[in-house]
């Protein structure tokens, strides 16, 4: 057993009480590990259950390394390789942070904006768009950059300008679906749904899902023989039926509700 696993299991168990900036380290160095149970199920985990208790300091070590690395991006010009397991857990961890913070406000103002601006560049240009990879596990950069997108929306310091861009990059995660087989639709449209509750009118959002319907149905008529429209039309079904009993579950958002279901059953039929 190697010392970082020792001391993530010691995390887990409630018997590590000191967290050194080399475990941090270390932490950061195999977040992108090919090793499923190191990365999600030790480091990952691990580093949820410590979020609460790292100090500011401690949090804004882990924030400026992960953006001087540029970890977020790393190698996102070389789609299906293993370095999309370095970005997409890249993300978890900013999502767990920013959302501490949304509660805690205690980290400083520019590095959570500087979080959210390279949140933004990085799911306006994400490809790979596996999700269990044998052997290797989650990859899942859709579901996390969706999770990453529902922290930032919740902090005090989005702004309507982030809740728009919120929404261009859930456009962008259906426009480019090729068969989303993992629940990937149900995590973006968590997203959606804060978005809901943030900044933008209800009007403007079910303008957006209008035009949406129609660039999507258009795309499909479109096209002969090429199944990515499909697979864009179905991912944007699927996203609009979660998203709905999303709405429900929480009873808000009623003329939404009523909006989303009517472009369903227009799909539909």
């Amino acid at each position: 057993m190697t010392e970082l696993t020792s001391a993530l299991k010691n995390i887990l168990n409630g018997k590590e009480e000191s967290i050194t900036k080399d475990i941090l380290n270390d932490m950061i160095e195999n977040i992108g590990s090919t090793d499923p149970v190191l990365r999600d199920q030790l480091i990952y985990s691990a580093f949820c259950k410590l979020v609460d208790r790292l100090s500011k300091q401690q949090l804004e070590y882990v924030l400026n390394l992960l953006l001087y690395k540029q970890l977020l991006t790393l190698d996102i010009e070389k789609p299906m390789t293993d370095s999309v397991f370095t970005r997409s857990f890249t993300a978890l961890f900013f999502a767990a942070i920013v959302e501490n913070d949304a509660t805690n406000q205690i980290i400083d103002a520019k590095i959570i904006r500087k979080v959210m601006d390279e949140a933004h560049e990085y799911m306006a240009i994400e490809q790979d768009l596996r999700g269990f990879v044998e052997h290797k596990g989650w990859a899942h950069a859709a579901a996390h950059g969706a999770d990453l997108l529902d922290s930032l929306i919740k902090h005090p310091l989005s702004t309507e300008e982030d809740a728009k861009k919120v929404l261009e990059n859930i456009f962008r995660l259906i426009s480019i679906a090729e068969g989303y087989k993992d629940d990937e639709e149900e995590r973006i449209a968590r997203a959606f749904v804060t978005l809901t509750k943030h900044h933008l009118t209800e009007s403007l959002i079910i303008d957006w899902l209008l035009k949406s319907e129609q660039f999507f149905l258009e795309r499909k008529a479109s096209y002969k023989g090429d199944l990515q429209p499909y697979y864009t039309q179905l991912a944007f079904k699927n996203f609009l039926k979660s998203s709905y009993f999303l709405l429900e579950k929480e009873a808000i958002q009623k003329p939404l509700q009523e909006a989303i279901k009517k472009i369903v059953v227009r799909l539909i039929y």
